[in-house]
């Protein structure tokens, strides 16, 4: 007699097996939902891609979701799979229950952020998260402002929970199951058992061949067009179970020689200076999410010259300072910015200030010019403790930290990040001017941040157009705009050499900078009242470059560690970053990407601006020159990193 779907529904319903792999399957189907709202939410991101590549995305996010959702559940399944009858107890099931929604809870939770998080850092979150953020005090109304400006993921992710608890079933007792035969069925239940061992170990590694390695962020590779895809192929819990505990770097050997290897790239600066050391006051400005598609005059070829951007103060520096028109961080996240201009130290597989090797010894601009003589201070208008700002400053050899507590007036304070950027770059000017020149100075902005307020104020004068975000650029614009007309009437100001640089780059509205190329551009300016830095300059630069270049200009003339590059005497140069376990190297007009084994994409991305068209195998000479640079760049760093010789001493 042929039974209906509910019958046969209904049969089942009281057998543990089935209730569990439902469960599981709910999980399965919810972070499918986590992927494609964040498809959504990021759309402008993937828009070109075609239906056959999004496809092809989200079946390789099955294998990731495969592997996260094993292995949190695992002892949930395990805790119903053993062959024994107290599985069937009331409280057993709840305490079951109760591990259930904690545990994919928590991971749907990830997953949501993550939605949001990812436009400003480009990756998964991992728990470097946590350690990014340990020290702020106001982390509570971080999260207060996240909510209300992306209620609608709240929403979501309250729904995904209802949906989550409505599906888990009722508790399954003894009374559902007939046992006949006690051997068959403990031979039975022990057979189950042992099947939902081997599923969950080989789920977790993500593959059932032998000799292929533990699932990694990498893999996500094969799914993706460009690196920047390879998050929406991921999940946040993989990616943060996949980072625990903190791995050391694996040092990374190309060649042999070391002959050969230092002469195609080497750290190891050894400075020739055109005269006796200058003593020259130096300025670092770091500017919170400054992408490069805000500065109108390093966009000469949007809207056919007639891009106006939003900050005509960053402007006039431009075209009174030495600017780039192509240059990008070595990081995306605020504390990759100070190691990568100061130690000319790069975030390549992690964060430098969050991993085991901060303890190196390390050359760092502010230590080289305090034996020059130079009084040295970092600022910030952060509260104490932020990202750990102010121990990374006193490691690298600041003499002194200003913060939001030296600043010592909350009224000033922006209710989330630290004191609003006008005032806290007046207290910078008033508070250096105490300084014995030479200073070495370092201040990082703070207001250009999520959630992008600005003083009321200025509510009419600075609109939210064409994205929320501009409003608070505009702001700390104009903040700058008034910094520079107080400093200009010191003493010191003539006599000061100024950097600009953001920390990494931010939001972006135009597609050209929605690329995982140019998900790193920002601006790098040179600037001396004098007017001697003069020119916009066409070639590729980097973060990395700010610690050799400043030094040349000083005539630094002792030998010393730097990543980068000398802008005033090295030529061949090339910017690298890291992206989801991607490398790429920025050579010329070329992008070339690399997953530390071999070449997986390179781009023409001055005149293929959407990196569309992946060129490997049609541009052989090209495509060997930076595959060389990136393998002696990745050989040099890994290896000195780990050998702890990131000094001259340390030969």
């Amino acid at each position: 007699m042929n039974r209906s779907v509910k019958e046969i529904y209904q049969s089942l319903k009281g057998n543990l097996y089935f209730q569990l792999i439902k469960r599981i399957l709910v999980i399965f189907f919810l972070y499918a939902l986590c992927r494609l709202v964040f498809f959504i939410f990021n759309f402008d991101l993937y828009k070109d891609r075609t239906l056959s590549q999004i496809l092809t995305m989200f079946a390789g996010g099955l294998r990731f979701d495969t592997t996260a959702i094993l292995y949190t559940n695992s002892l949930y399944i395990l805790m119903f799979l053993i062959p024994f009858k107290f599985r069937y107890n009331r409280i057993y099931q709840i305490m079951g229950k109760s591990l259930y929604l904690v545990i994919n809870g928590i991971a749907l939770a990830a997953n949501c952020i993550d939605i949001v998080y990812f436009r400003f850092t480009m990756r998964r979150s991992t728990f470097d998260v946590f350690k990014e953020f340990e020290g702020n005090t106001n982390i509570d109304k971080i999260f207060a402002h996240a909510f209300i400006d992306y209620w609608p993921i709240l929403l979501f992710f309250i729904g995904i929970i209802v949906l989550m608890v409505l599906f888990y079933g009722s508790r399954v007792d003894k009374s559902s199951i007939r046992i006949q035969n006690q051997r068959i069925y403990y031979w039975t239940c022990s057979g189950a058992c042992l099947l939902g061992i081997f599923i969950i170990i080989f789920g977790i590694r993500g593959s059932f061949k032998e000799h292929v390695h533990p699932l990694a962020m990498t893999d996500a590779g094969a799914y993706a067009v460009t690196a920047i895809d390879m998050p929406l192929i991921q999940n946040t819990p993989f990616a943060a179970i996949t980072n625990i505990p903190k791995k050391g770097i694996t040092p990374l050997v190309f060649f042999e020689d070391q002959q050969e290897l230092e002469q195609i790239y080497t750290p190891i600066h050894r400075p020739v200076p055109n005269g006796p050391f200058t003593g020259e006051n130096v300025m670092l400005i770091i500017l919170e999410g400054f992408s490069r598609e805000l500065v109108g005059s390093l966009n000469p070829q949007l809207e056919n010259g007639q891009y106006k951007g939003y900050t005509p103060f960053l402007d006039s520096l431009v075209y009174n300072g030495r600017a780039f028109l192509h240059a990008y961080a070595n990081g995306r996240g605020s504390i990759d910015a100070m190691p990568s201009a100061l130690l000319g130290i790069p975030a390549i597989s992690g964060q430098f200030t969050l991993s085991k090797y901060v303890n190196n010894m390390i050359n760092s601009v502010p230590a080289m010019l305090r034996k020059k003589g130079y009084e040295t201070a970092f600022f910030t208008g952060q509260p104490t403790g932020t990202m750990g700002f102010a121990p990374f400053s006193n490691l690298i050899g600041f003499n002194y930290a200003y913060e939001m507590e030296e600043y010592g007036n909350n009224i000033d304070f922006d209710g989330t990040w630290g004191i609003w950027d006008e005032e806290f770059l007046q207290f910078t000017a008033k508070t250096i001017n105490r300084f014995p020149e030479p200073f070495f100075a370092t201040v990082f902005t703070v207001t250009s941040h999520h959630p992008f307020p600005i003083p009321g104020k200025y509510k009419e004068r600075f609109l939210p157009e064409p994205a929320v975000w501009h409003r608070s650029f505009r702001y700390t614009d104009h903040a700058l705009r008034q910094f520079f007309k107080t400093a200009s009437k010191e003493p010191w100001y003539n006599n000061t050499l100024f950097i600009l640089m953001a920390d990494h780059a931010g939001d972006v509205v135009r597609p050209e900078y929605k690329t995982s190329a140019e998900a790193f551009a920002i601006p790098i300016i040179f600037f001396r009242p004098d007017g001697s830095l003069k020119s916009l300059e066409d070639q590729v630069v980097q973060q990395l470059d700010i610690m050799p270049t400043l030094l040349s200009y000083l005539n630094y003339d002792q030998p010393y560690v730097s990543f980068g590059f000398d802008l005033n005497q090295d030529k061949d140069h090339f910017a690298v970053n890291y992206l989801n376990g991607i490398y790429q190297i920025y050579r010329g007009d070329y992008l070339l990407t690399f997953d530390g084994t071999k070449t997986i994409g390179l781009y023409d991305i001055r005149k293929d601006i959407f990196m569309e068209h992946d060129l490997v195998g049609t541009l052989p000479e090209i495509q060997a020159e930076a595959e060389l640079k990136i393998k002696a760049f990745l050989q040099q760093y890994t290896t000195r990193m780990v050998e702890n010789r990131l000094t001259v001493n340390s030969e």
